[in-house]
């Protein structure tokens, strides 16, 4: 009986204190990495943008020749009457800058005037939703997409007032198809 009275208190007592060891062991890791990202961030980030950039492109490039044309476009399609068939198509895709980018764009904003990376950054979305929904147009069997639009939301954490940690980009269109 004795052994149970020692028992019992000390499982309850290291099940209660799971989460804080688990808890401090992930601060500790998060503290000795961190320094390590943020100069992984420095050296690689830029380059990373740069290849998502030059993917996509590559991708629009191939899916252009492929089609002869580009298959987007912001008039309504009046001109038209072949139309056979029809439905909404849409692509969304979330950039965000990385912890390296944001302190220039911190710094920039010390300084005042355009904040480049964060132009570059939301380019990249922008020209990833096109091309993600070139792409959603091809694979539902559509010519065209028309009518073509684009919203932007920035995202923050729950609570966060002014910290944007991405933008959400969300392209949709019309697609048809001609007869």
């Amino acid at each position: 009986m004795a052994e149970w009275a020692l028992i019992i208190p000390l499982a309850i007592g290291s099940i209660c204190s799971l989460p804080f060891l688990i808890l401090a062991a992930f601060g500790i890791l998060y503290s000795v990495a961190y320094p390590f990202m943020f100069i992984y961030a420095i050296f690689f980030s830029g380059k990373k943008l740069n290849d998502q950039i030059d993917d996509t492109a590559s991708r629009e490039v191939s899916l252009r020749d492929s089609l002869g044309r580009d298959t987007l476009t912001t008039l309504d399609g009046g001109y038209r009457t072949d139309i056979t068939e029809c439905g909404v198509v849409w692509a969304g895709v979330v950039f965000g800058p990385s912890h390296w980018h944001l302190l220039i764009g911190y710094i920039n904003n010390l300084i005042g005037g355009s904040i480049d990376i964060f132009q570059k950054v939301v380019a990249a979305g922008r020209a990833e939703a096109m091309q993600r929904l070139r792409e959603n147009a091809a694979a539902n069997g559509f010519d065209d997409v028309i009518n073509v639009r684009i919203n932007t939301s920035d995202m923050a954490p729950q609570g966060a007032q002014s910290s944007v940690k991405g933008v959400e980009v969300f392209a949709y269109g019309t697609g048809v198809k001609y007869g």
